[in-house]
């Protein structure tokens, strides 16, 4: 769904332009073989390149995508036009004979490796309506063998999100699910906890309510655009816990090597042995990736991550390898080039985690740094390590805060002033919004956008309502969005643009995790029932719950006191204030808002015994978050 846009976005400016211009005099446009690579082993186009959820709603859309046929206008970068050219060519695809990609269905792709008795479907899209889509498009070309086997590469949910669909095509619903070990706490944390934030992050990184087209979105980086749908899980059934491990599935040969806490807390790369074939999952990319996740997540490890491809390349440089596969990418061809490429991406991690370093020591702070490092030549040409997705500038920053924290070490740092206390000192202190709006307004017409969005936002912060000056915020941010050669840095900058202009559409559906919540361990669970306890609220409150899950006689002790919710695992207290005795969904239900009490008892699916009024009081503690909170106003 698109934002209602009544302010329509403004041309490039000469020094947009000139950026933009610039670009082509840096790296080889003329160079094609990530083209020839995209193309290579083609079968079919996608069935579906609209996919729509059982309600009609569209979930998935890439004719939108069809004016990347053109040459780079103004309004893009000329080497994120590429990037984007490159994710838009989709379709199912033959690697080797017996394993087939399928790209351009979801924001990540899916392989398919033919076993003796079915296929290995390995990473199964973010949807489970992207799913089916991919999995009709496979067998409507290749034999319509049963799903024998799944594999999941890694935490992200749009690696694991549309299982329940793909678990539809197998004969036997008990079929090996296979991860890495941690997997399901990193997949539940990460959508739990933090998942109302970080879907309002993700809406600004991945451009969701703002066109795709010419002056709005033209690529998410690491795929062709956002999607949404019904996001599913499912209980893995096979935990790779040993570093190296050989495992046989279907008759085919694996060997694992987990990688944990690179580009996913949980992640692995194997090496099938039947079709000599090197599956990265998402630590190599045909770009340089994040180290700061700017949606919001955990600081990467960028050494860790250099030494995990490092450990791939001296694990299977002695094997046969006939392909290089990449779960966000068009595979790379021939034992030499899938040599180089993993070295050039080593290399890129490794060179921004030590020159950071470096440079911390010699004092420079986080955002000197930024400021001040560059790739050297033979990693910054190359069209594998450009920052269509991460930037040089904000993972030098996440490597510093990983080591050093937020702090910049100047004691002016330690308590400053939030924004909107700020922004009313800077206003005052430069002489009021009208003053500052006509110096802006100068610089803004010099091309000094940068400076003009840093202190524009002090004016809004301290006037949210002042439109002249979010206008100019916006053609600021539009402008750097323009010449940003990073999808997130685009699509942030122009998202900002347009909320600035328009505000936020509350009639915009934000990203349902329902489906992911659910399946939810209870442990996990309190976890994010703990988040929500209102601390202020509770001060003064002690209260006792037990809890019995009449599906899984699993019992549960919930302490509420000091204004912090502890619970204990198979115990129950002697002397509760309340008990409860329900299913696990609807205890869920209940805890999550969308049923009452009430309602539960009148629908025979809740016991209680005990103060009934101190489950109200308790609920009545727990927040609701609100899924759109402002970003660009206060």
């Amino acid at each position: 769904m698109i934002s209602k846009v009544t302010i329509q976005p403004r041309s490039a400016s000469s020094f947009t332009k000139k950026a933009n211009i610039a670009v082509y005099e840096l790296l080889n446009f003329d160079d094609r073989q990530d083209f020839e690579d995209a193309y290579r082993g083609f079968i079919a186009p996608l069935e579906s390149k609209v996919i729509k959820d059982d309600s009609g709603e569209i979930v998935w859309d890439i004719e939108k995508l069809d004016f990347l046929n053109d040459t780079a206008p103004e309004t893009v970068n000329p080497s994120l036009w590429r990037n984007a050219q490159l994710q838009a060519i989709s379709g199912l695809f033959e690697v080797v004979e017996g394993i087939y990609q399928v790209r351009g269905q979801s924001m990540a792709t899916t392989f398919f490796i033919e076993g003796k008795q079915g296929v290995i479907v390995c990473d199964v899209s973010g949807s489970t309506e992207s799913a089916k889509a991919v999995m009709e498009l496979y067998y409507k070309h290749r034999p319509r063998k049963p799903v024998s086997a799944i594999i999941i590469s890694q935490s992200h949910a749009d690696h694991f999100a549309g299982i329940q669909a793909v678990l539809k095509y197998a004969e036997n619903p008990a079929i090996p699910i296979i991860v890495p070990q941690h997997f399901t706490k990193e997949a539940l944390s990460e959508n739990g906890l933090l998942g109302t934030i970080m879907a309002r992050r993700a809406e600004y990184q991945f451009g969701k309510n703002i066109p795709d087209a010419r002056m709005g979105s033209v690529s998410i980086g690491i795929g062709n655009t956002m999607s949404s749908g019904t996001m599913s899980f499912a209980l893995p059934t096979v935990e790779i816990e040993n570093e190296i491990q050989m495992m046989e599935i279907d008759g085919v040969t694996f060997q694992f090597l987990l990688t944990p806490n690179t580009e996913a807390p949980a992640e692995m790369h194997f090496y099938i042995q039947n079709y000599k074939a090197l599956f990265v999952s998402e630590n190599a990319n045909q770009l340089m990736h994040q180290i700061y996740t700017v949606r919001g997540a955990k600081t990467r490890d960028a050494l860790h991550w250099a030494n995990s491809l490092d450990k791939t390349i001296d694990l299977f440089e002695n094997e046969e390898i006939d392909s290089l596969l990449m779960i966000h990418a068009w595979p790379v061809w021939g034992k030499n080039r899938a040599l180089n490429h993993l070295k050039l991406q080593r290399d890129l991690y490794k060179y921004m985690h030590d020159q950071t370093v470096r440079l911390a020591n010699h004092g420079y702070t986080m955002d000197e740094i930024a400021e001040t490092i560059k790739l050297p030549k033979a990693l910054d040409t190359y069209w594998g390590n450009r920052g269509y997705y991460g930037t040089l500038k904000h993972n030098s920053k996440g490597i510093y805060n990983f080591y050093l924290g937020y702090y910049s070490a100047h004691p002016s740092d330690l308590d400053p002033l939030p924004q909107v206390e700020a922004g009313l000192k800077y206003v005052e202190y430069m002489g009021g919004a009208v003053a500052i709006l006509k110096r802006a307004k100068a610089d803004f017409e010099n091309g000094e956008y940068r400076w003009v969005a840093q202190v524009l936002k002090n004016v809004i912060m301290a006037e949210p309502e002042n439109s002249d000056a979010k206008n100019l915020l916006a053609d600021a941010l539009e402008q750097l969005g323009y010449q940003a050669e990073s999808a997130n840095w685009r699509n942030m900058y122009l998202v900002g643009a347009s909320e600035l202009r328009n505000g936020i559409n509350k009639e915009n559906s934000s990203l349902d995790v329902s489906g992911i919540i659910k399946n939810m361990p209870v442990e996990e669970f309190l976890k994010l029932v703990a988040v929500k306890l209102n601390g202020p609220k509770a001060e003064g409150k002690k209260i006792t719950l037990n809890v019995t899950l009449s599906n899984t006689n699993q019992v549960y002790a919930i302490y509420l006191e000091n204004s912090v919710l502890v619970y204990k695992a198979g115990k129950t207290d002697e002397n509760p204030d309340v008990s409860l005795a329900l299913e696990q969904l609807t205890f869920y239900g209940i805890g999550l808002g969308m049923l009452s009490p009430e309602q539960a008892v009148a629908a025979g699916k809740l016991n209680i015994s005990g103060d009934q009024t101190k489950v109200d009081e308790f609920l009545s503690l727990l927040d609701v978050f609100e899924p759109l909170p402002n970003i660009v106003t206060p």
